[in-house]
């Protein structure tokens, strides 16, 4: 269970309105910006949502919050907000920086690289194996043809010694 912070410090509180303004602003719910900076923040989702619905959103600094709060320019805001989601340089600074922090760790990128060039060459050395396969079994094939044919002339062979050993004996007695 996570440990309770009872105060909210003012980064907490800035770093809660960045995420749910980003997140909405990408066409995400706030559902999933609570549980992203629930994990940052180490409290619970219920929290970032209360704190989000009690403090923040009441504050109406931006035009999403204004939205969401239901004012009288809710309409004009979320039409200005499609069309300019930043009404300060500030908010595009932070919205930045969120967003570096939000994408994929490059190091996973180049592994994900990395597993997906040995994916590829995995199927191409498997199409190999197959092709190598079908090879042995055909020369595999023939030379069964070949030791068939041969065990039955060494049977036929065999089968005259015997009647020319059988005929032999006849003339001898």
């Amino acid at each position: 269970m996570k440990e309770r912070k009872d105060l909210w410090k003012p980064e907490e509180d800035q770093f809660l309105k960045e995420t749910v303004l980003e997140y909405t602003s990408n066409g995400d719910s706030k559902a999933s910006a609570f549980k992203k900076a629930s994990s940052e923040l180490g409290r619970s989702v219920s929290a970032c949502q209360y704190r989000w619905n009690a403090v923040l959103k009441r504050e109406g600094s931006s035009p999403a919050a204004e939205a969401e709060s239901g004012g009288n320019t809710a309409k004009q805001s979320s039409n200005d907000f499609k069309t300019a989601p930043f009404s300060s340089l500030d908010q595009v600074i932070r919205f930045l920086k969120n967003f570096a922090k939000t994408q994929p760790d490059s190091e996973l990128l180049k592994q994900n690289k990395l597993l997906n060039e040995e994916h590829t060459q995995l199927k191409l050395l498997n199409e190999q194996l197959k092709i190598n396969l079908e090879d042995k079994r055909k020369a595999f094939e023939k030379e069964f043809l070949q030791y068939e044919e041969m065990t039955g002339i060494l049977k036929e062979a065999d089968h005259l010694l015997k009647q020319e050993g059988i005929e032999d004996k006849r003339a001898v007695h």
